[in-house]
């Protein structure tokens, strides 16, 4: 395949500098790129001819999509194509997603998120609005990474780097998942009995049929009155009413949520007014310079394509879906 031009869509969201590093990467390929700019991209008949597609189409095209080969998602997330797995895989389609791509952003948000609440920031910010100082309120009550425990959901990119950081501030930390060797728990059995000595629980949890409502009403009740609950993973993880009925209960100390079940949140949502929320809405994976290392990351896999090497990110739908 080295040195041969390839039929390529290019339909991933990206802005300028990534369109042009594609482009400087590219030049000897075939491009169809995507019609509409900025939107969900339209399908083209031109896309048919297309042995690799970089971007996340809707799943509908994908039995129009008859050359092809390689499939490299714009996101982790690949969920999407639940119904379609069996189908690829009788095709003979590779399926690649950007792990490890959000690792650093993703950890930041989480621990800025819980730092906020641990430090009062939470109470300082809208005091600091209205013109109020909240010390002698505010500072009885703040607690440290430094002495806290913690509970990582996810042993992946994410999970390890999370995990990694959370050390390098003295955090004690135990890591859930199912058959990683670098995790300590390895069943719900084991997770439910290390929730309520948990002061930080972090979930960098994919999407599948075991995960999903996994944050009940009865699994949050296991958490402690000052438990800080992360979600940089999925938005299906947790019960959001049952949520919001503990935090205003006063049975959780506080949550992040990078993601939610339904995105954007609903006016209508309890959790906008919840005490000891953060939404960070879904801005978990991003930074300046997002959309280029997207595109940088495809045109590294490409290259390891034309060589014929094992490319980096391949969906195993066994252990997603």
């Amino acid at each position: 395949m080295k040195g041969c031009p390839v039929n390529i869509a290019v339909v991933a969201h990206l802005d300028e500098r990534g369109l042009s590093c594609c482009r400087d990467g590219l030049t000897d390929d075939i491009v169809r790129w995507r019609s509409d700019g900025t939107g969900s991209p339209e399908w083209h008949d031109s896309y048919r001819d297309c042995e690799i597609v970089f971007g996340t189409v809707p799943a509908s095209w994908l039995p129009r999509l008859t050359a092809l080969r390689w499939l490299q998602l714009e996101s982790t997330g690949y969920e999407y194509y639940q119904d379609s797995a069996l189908d690829l895989d009788r095709r003979g389609i590779v399926v690649t997603n950007l792990r490890g791509q959000f690792a650093e952003p993703a950890t930041e948000t989480a621990l800025a998120g819980a730092l906020g609440l641990m430090r009062g920031l939470d109470i300082l910010s809208p005091a600091q609005r209205e013109r109020r100082w909240q010390s002698l309120e505010v500072r009885p009550g703040t607690t440290l990474l430094a002495r806290s425990r913690a509970l990582v959901l996810g042993a992946g990119a994410i999970g390890g780097h999370v995990r990694q950081v959370l050390e390098a501030f003295g955090t004690r930390v135990q890591s859930f998942a199912r058959s990683s060797p670098l995790a300590e728990l390895h069943d719900l059995t084991a997770l439910d009995a290390a929730l309520p000595d948990a002061d930080l629980i972090i979930s960098c949890l994919p999407s599948t049929s075991s995960t999903r409502l996994l944050f009940d009403q009865e699994r949050l009740s296991r958490l402690s009155r000052t438990a800080i609950l992360v979600n940089i993973g999925r938005g299906d993880l947790i019960d959001e009413e049952a949520l919001a009925a503990a935090l205003e209960a006063g049975d959780i100390g506080g949550c992040v949520l990078d993601v939610t079940k339904q995105e954007p949140l609903p006016s209508t949502s309890r959790l906008w007014t919840a005490p000891g929320v953060v939404l960070t809405q879904h801005t978990g994976g991003g930074h300046r310079d997002e959309l280029v290392d997207k595109a940088k990351y495809f045109l590294a896999n490409l290259e390891r394509w034309r060589t014929g090497s094992a490319l980096i990110g391949q969906v195993d739908w066994s252990q997603g879906i």
